[in-house]
């Protein structure tokens, strides 16, 4: 009987050993998984609600604004159609989802045309990330670097994405080259470096612009008008293999109501405004246009007497070599004039404006013309420049006879030499 207990005691202890090896395995392999895996992962599977809930296991929910529904999207179980008037999805901020060192970002997207309109965004004032339609009515991927240049900007033109079909579309960058995807497909890559930068501690905007916390941007929201599914963030660059596996994880197609998107509201582009300036403020405005002959006014206000300098610089330098003119006036009273080029160190146009009211004209100046363009303006006042103070003393502007006794020595012999030679000569013609 002893024997038979010491028996059953041993295989008891030996099989708990491998139910707990087993179970910390698994254990390891899914903390693995979720590592690994994607830091927000939104599939908007639910039946219904104002929630977009995270299959990442990371927590990172987020909340559907303004008219949204969802749809049967075959092989992806449902997709979210977003209507083109104010409606988005957010996803509230964690370091998690603003990483710094490399990143990807893949969705499905569905849309009726390319014109200027966003899938994921957290960019704005210049950090951050963006996925999404814009100049040129091509398909960017765009992150704000802390390097020389500021940015990088990958492309996709317009005329290789098929309107009214599923597309899949990944953006990564590695720490030194940033690349985009189409349906599984490498289609441009630049080198870039750099840690990616964040303006603001803003949230992951999905269908919309990025803008201050949850909001959309005031001046430009480009909202999506179509569907959109599969959102995955990685704070990783995913290898071509690790891509591949997100993009045949499941096939989009058309589904019911897909072809009925709402007609969105016309686009609206910021050209023309008007700004206020105290001195040793600075304000940056995105202008877009849409043809050659549109041209953009801006009123700027600052203290009278004080100086206003303009830079202007292009939105995407590095792909399309856009030209902008850029003049500056005291009310009706020109001051300066440039044409800022692409990938090269401009003077601003700058001035001092006696009246306090100054008008900034721009308009597009030379390039490939795809249009929508865009230009980005950064407005600096600084205070009156100081009226400059003699340096000589009181004495002599008062007294001025002290100045000719201040003169050098050798100005004072000089001087007298010339008084002796010429009344010398005077006397011997007399």
């Amino acid at each position: 009987m002893p024997a038979v207990t010491r028996r059953t005691c041993f295989w008891g202890i030996f099989w708990c050993g491998i139910l707990v090896l087993l179970l910390c395995t698994a254990g390891a392999a899914a903390a693995l998984d979720t590592a690994a895996g994607p830091v927000v992962y939104l599939t908007f599977n639910e039946g219904s609600g104002a929630l977009a809930l995270d299959a990442s296991g990371h927590g990172n929910t987020g909340t559907i604004h303004g008219n949204a529904y969802r749809i049967d999207n075959s092989g992806c179980v449902r997709a979210l159609v977003l209507s083109g008037n104010g409606s988005y999805v957010s996803v509230p901020y964690t370091p998690a989802n603003h990483p710094t060192e490399a990143i990807t970002v893949s969705a499905w997207f569905y849309v009726n045309d390319t014109s200027p309109q966003t899938l994921v965004s957290t960019y704005a004032d210049g950090g951050g990330y963006r996925l999404g339609f814009d100049e040129g009515n091509d398909l960017w991927w765009t992150l704000g670097l802390d390097n020389v240049r500021g940015s990088a900007s990958v492309v996709i033109p317009h005329e290789a994405i098929t309107p009214g079909q599923w597309h899949q579309v990944t953006g990564s960058y590695d720490g030194q080259v940033a690349r985009i995807y189409l349906d599984g497909i490498l289609k441009n890559q630049i080198n870039a470096t750099g840690t990616i930068r964040y303006s603001d501690s803003n949230d992951i905007l999905i269908g919309a612009n990025a803008g201050p916390n949850d909001l959309p941007d005031p001046d430009a929201p480009e909202y999506l008008n179509g569907a959109i599914d599969e959102v995955r963030i990685y704070n990783r660059s995913l290898s071509y293999g690790d891509e591949m596996d997100d993009r045949y994880a499941c096939s989009a197609a058309t589904g019911t109501g897909i072809l009925s998107l709402p007609a969105p509201l016309p686009p609206v582009y910021l050209t023309s405004g008007s700004v206020s300036l105290a001195p040793g403020e600075t304000a940056t405005r995105r202008l877009t246009f849409t043809n050659q002959s549109e041209q953009g006014t801006w009123q700027v206000t600052v203290s009278p007497g004080s100086r206003l300098s303009v830079d202007a610089s292009d939105a995407y330098p590095d792909v399309y070599t856009d030209e902008w003119y850029v003049e500056l006036k005291d009310q009706d009273t020109r001051l300066s004039r440039i044409v800022a080029f692409p990938v090269t160190y401009n003077a601003p146009a700058a001035g001092v404006i006696e009246s306090g009211n100054a008008t900034v004209l721009v308009h597009y100046f030379g390039g490939p013309g795809r249009f929508p363009a865009s230009v980005i303006l950064t407005f600096t006042s600084s205070a009156a420049p100081e009226s400059p103070v003699s340096t000589l003393p009181k004495e002599m502007l008062e007294y001025p006879i002290i100045v000719f006794y201040s003169a050098s020595w050798v100005t004072l012999i000089a001087l007298v030499v010339v008084i002796v030679w010429a009344h010398r000569r005077h006397t011997k013609k007399e």
